[in-house]
């Protein structure tokens, strides 16, 4: 998957407060209520994704071909992933649920029961 691809499968996911922009570093990425939601590491032609917290390593020693971290992302609830190996519906999924975890309160209170338990991502 490219970052073309995973902007339209972003997008059809049709969730509100879904907008593109640029992170710090310059990289491109797509913000979730204002905040990153997911990206593309230009430098290392890979996406990235935000994780709940503990989830990396499970997800890495799960398949170590297709998920990495780098020492830049090492900080924070990230992963990145071979682009070649990535399946459209773990992304599908991913973008789902960490879109849910940066919802405002307001969005879990309008729709209760909605998608899966919202998890809660630790801020470094």
């Amino acid at each position: 998957m490219n970052w073309t691809q995973i902007k339209r499968l972003a997008r059809g996911l049709n969730l509100p407060s879904i907008h593109e922009d640029t992170r710090a570093d310059g990289f491109p990425c797509l913000r979730a209520h204002g905040r990153l939601w997911t990206w593309w590491d230009e430098t290392l032609g890979a996406p990235g994704f935000r994780l709940p917290s503990g989830e990396r390593d499970f997800l890495i020693a799960s398949d170590p071909e297709a998920f990495f971290v780098t020492d830049a992302e090492a900080a924070f609830n990230h992963v990145l992933a071979r682009p070649e190996l990535l399946d459209p519906l773990w992304v599908r999924g991913n973008l789902s649920l960490s879109w849910r975890a940066l919802a405002p309160a307001l969005f879990t209170r309008l729709f209760p029961g909605e998608g899966p338990p919202v998890p809660e991502f630790m801020e470094h």
